[in-house]
C-alpha cells in the first residue's frame, strides 16, 4: 500500500522507476480485501463459528463496522487526494458478506469462486448498456443525480457496487476467500503450508492463462487492432494498448473487446485477475503464517501496523492530503512532506508499535470496536 500510494521503494536505472510498483499492483489492494474476509471470520468465531445469539451479535458486529467505514472513506474521498480510497467499498462488501457468515468454508470457499467468475461477466455486461448512451445510462445518470453520496465524494452507490475503483461485484470474491480461510484452523502448520502452495498454484494458473491468451493466442494484437481513445478514456485516458498492458486499470477493464477480460492486469477485475492476484494473497497469508513464530519479535512492528490498521491507513491519507496541499510549508514539518514515503513508513511503524506496547487497541479501532459491540449486543 505505502508503494503505491508514496512511492516507497527506489528507483531503477534512470527513467527513475520503482521496481517495487509492478510487483505489489493489484495484488496489495487484493490482499487488503482477503484479510478484510479473515476478519469477519475471525469476529463470527474463527474456526467454530459462533452459534445462537452470539452469531447474531457476531452478524451485526459485522454490518455496525461496515456503517461507521462508509462515512469515514466517504470523508477521505472527499479530500480528493490520489488515493483510490477503499473504505465505503469496506461498507458494501460486510454487508454482502454477512449472509454467508455461519456457512461451511467449503460453501463460503464455492461462492467466492462463483463469483470470481461471474461477476466480471456481469460487471462488463453492465457496464457496456450503461456507456455510450446505452439502454442504462439515462437510468444510471438519474439515480447518480440523487445519490447524496455522489453529491459529496463524485463515487456513489453505483460505483461501490458495479463502476469504481474496488467494485463489490469484482471484489466481493477476495473477502468471501478470505472469510473460508479464517474458518480454517490457521494454528495447523499443515493449513499454513498448504495456503502457500495452493496459493501459488492459482497465482500461477491465473496469471500463465492470461499470459497465454495474450501472447500465444493473439489476445494483444486483437486488442492493438480494436484500440480506440475514447474507449479507454475513463480507464487510465491511455494512447495505446501497449500503456494500458504497462500500467493496467483504475478498477475496470473497458467494455470495447471481451478479450480485455483475459488480462490480468492491475486492477481490472477480470476473472484471471482475481483468480492471480487472490493466489498472490493466499500464499502471502500463508507465508506469513508459517513465519510468525520465528519473526514474532523482529516483525513486531509490522504486525503492530496491522494491529492498527485503520489507524494507519486514515493517517497516511490524511498525510498525503497534507502533502498535497503544502500544509506544513515553510514549517519545520516540511521535512516529512517533503520525505513523505519515508515518513509514512516510519512514523507507522514507530508510533504503532509504542502506541500497541503501552495503550494497546488503536486510536480508531477503539471506538470502532466499543461502538459496534454495544450496539450489536442491544439489537434483538
Amino acid at each position: 500500500m505505502f508503494v503505491i500510494h508514496v512511492g516507497l521503494g527506489w528507483s531503477l536505472g534512470s527513467d527513475g522507476t520503482n521496481p517495487l510498483t509492478d510487483l505489489v499492483s493489484g495484488r496489495a489492494a487484493a490482499l487488503f480485501a482477503l484479510l478484510a474476509g479473515v476478519s469477519i471470520a475471525l469476529i463470527s468465531g474463527g474456526s467454530t463459528p459462533a452459534t445462537g445469539h452470539a452469531k447474531g451479535v457476531a452478524l451485526w458486529r459485522v454490518v455496525i463496522r461496515g456503517a461507521i467505514m462508509l462515512p469515514v472513506g466517504v470523508g477521505l474521498t472527499m479530500l480528493d487526494t490520489p488515493v483510490s480510497v477503499i473504505l465505503a467499498y469496506y461498507a458494501v462488501f460486510f454487508v454482502l458478506a454477512v449472509p454467508l457468515i455461519d456457512e461451511r468454508w467449503k460453501v463460503v470457499a464455492g461462492a467466492a469462486a462463483v463469483l470470481a467468475a461471474a461477476g466480471p461477466l456481469a460487471s462488463f455486461w453492465l457496464r457496456s448498456l450503461i456507456a455510450d448512451e446505452g439502454p442504462l445510462s439515462g437510468p444510471v445518470a438519474a439515480f447518480d443525480a440523487y445519490d447524496p453520496l455522489v453529491a459529496l465524494s463524485g463515487s456513489g452507490v453505483i460505483d461501490l457496487l458495479a463502476t469504481g475503483s474496488y467494485p463489490a461485484l469484482t471484489w466481493l470474491p477476495y473477502v468471501l476467500a478470505g472469510l473460508a480461510l479464517g474458518r480454517l484452523d490457521l494454528a495447523s502448520l499443515r493449513v499454513r503450508a498448504g495456503l502457500v502452495g495452493t496459493g501459488a498454484a492459482l497465482a500461477a494458473l491465473g496469471y500463465g492463462l492470461s499470459w497465454t491468451a495474450m501472447n500465444a493466442m493473439g489476445g494483444r494484437e486483437r486488442l492493438e487492432a480494436t484500440y480506440t481513445a475514447s474507449a479507454l478514456a475513463d480507464h487510465g485516458g491511455y494512447t495505446s494498448t501497449d500503456q494500458a498492458m504497462a500500467h493496467g486499470f483504475n478498477g475496470t477493464v473497458p467494455v470495447n473487446d471481451w478479450v480485455w477480460l483475459l488480462t490480468a492486469l492491475p486492477h481490472s477485475g477480470t476473472p484471471l485477475e482475481i483468480l492471480g492476484a487472490g493466489g498472490v494473497a493466499i500464499a502471502v497469508l500463508g507465508l506469513c503464517l508459517l513465519a510468525e513464530r520465528a519473526l514474532r519479535w523482529i516483525a513486531y512492528p509490522v504486525a503492530a501496523v496491522g494491529a492498527l490498521a485503520l489507524t494507519v491507513y486514515v493517517g497516511h491519507v490524511l498525510l498525503i492530503w497534507v502533502a498535497e496541499n503544502d500544509l506544513w510549508r515553510r514549517t519545520p514539518l516540511q521535512w516529512a512532506t517533503d520525505n513523505l514515503a519515508l515518513t509514512v513508513l516510519a512514523a507507522s511503524l514507530v508510533g504503532a508499535t509504542a502506541w500497541r506496547l503501552t495503550v494497546g487497541r488503536g486510536p480508531l479501532e477503539w471506538p470502532l470496536h466499543a461502538v459496534s459491540s454495544w450496539a450489536a449486543k442491544r439489537i434483538p
